[in-house]
């Protein structure tokens, strides 16, 4: 089994898989998708004798990020023909496609799950996405006077968005990917620090005790060698930061003696308070 990118040329071989899983989609639908979105997205793949048996899309765009512009992938079409489940393939393609993502220090990666409970084990998370009526038709400069992460509506967004009915209530589940590029969009309401143990069972660069180091505008992971105040889960420290997870909850497996000390660093961190994605694909 080749696990690989496809090259331009070889991606309109991966739509037979497309039609055969996500028959929901109307023909019209996956003529423009393979039109305009694969014309620079990547496509990775499992290929056996030739064959695409197992897939996931990077979709690029561009977040406004606390006031910077910052890259993230949508991952989309993660399909596995019938026979070829249940072998693990997805947890390559996830597991492969993630740790490019941090190379390419993405802060995080997305995606809309067709079942939650499939992407819990990768450590993806519901992230708070607003759902109000008629945000679609916010302008970018509307959209930054209220929310904080939200995809920038610039040249390359027009170029690629496929113009079909968009649906406003839309479930975003997010990861961390690079946690250093992330965080460094995280401030405190006081300068302060706090020792972090982080578990991440797929991306090694983000696993060990780390100081993290705040001022009112941003924070930085340095690693250390102290005795950590906190131990979390990468995902639970994404739910966090995306105003999931409380600072008491967080702060619940701390010992007796650094609870309180703990959760109230915690709660001077400025998490974020304004999430809005709403695309299809």
């Amino acid at each position: 089994m080749e696990i690989r990118y496809l090259s331009q040329e070889e991606k309109e071989s991966s739509r037979a898989l497309y039609e055969e899983v996500f028959v929901e989609d109307e023909k019209a639908f996956v003529d423009a998708y393979y039109q305009i979105k694969a014309a620079d997205n990547r496509i990775l793949a499992a290929i056996e004798e030739g064959n695409i048996v197992a897939m996931l899309h990077r979709n690029p765009y561009t977040f406004r990020f606390r006031g910077k512009c910052v890259r993230a992938d949508y991952l989309v079409a993660v399909a596995t023909r019938q026979p070829y489940r249940h072998r693990g393939l997805m947890r390559s393609l996830l597991t492969k496609a993630l740790e490019d993502m941090e190379r390419e220090k993405q802060p995080f990666a997305f995606l809309m799950p067709a079942d939650e409970a499939i992407y819990l084990p990768f450590d993806f998370r519901l992230m708070g996405n607003e759902d109000e009526e008629g945000l679609a038709a916010l302008t970018e400069k509307e959209l930054s006077e209220t929310y904080e992460l939200y995809i920038e509506k610039n040249a390359d967004y027009e170029r690629r968005r496929i113009n079909w009915p968009e649906w406003e209530a839309t479930p975003m589940m997010m990861r961390l990917v690079h946690l250093p590029s992330f965080a460094a969009q995280i401030g405190a309401e006081k300068e302060q620090s706090l020792v972090l143990a982080v578990q991440d069972p797929v991306l090694s660069e983000n696993r060990g005790v780390f100081r993290w180091e705040f001022t009112a505008e941003s924070s930085r992971l340095v690693p250390a060698r102290e005795e950590p105040e906190l131990s979390v889960t990468i995902a639970d420290l994404g739910s966090f930061l995306c105003g999931m997870t409380g600072p008491e909850e967080l702060a619940e497996d701390c010992s007796a003696d650094k609870r309180a000390q703990v959760r109230e660093k915690l709660c001077a961190v400025r998490v974020l308070e304004g999430i809005y994605i709403n695309e299809t694909v």
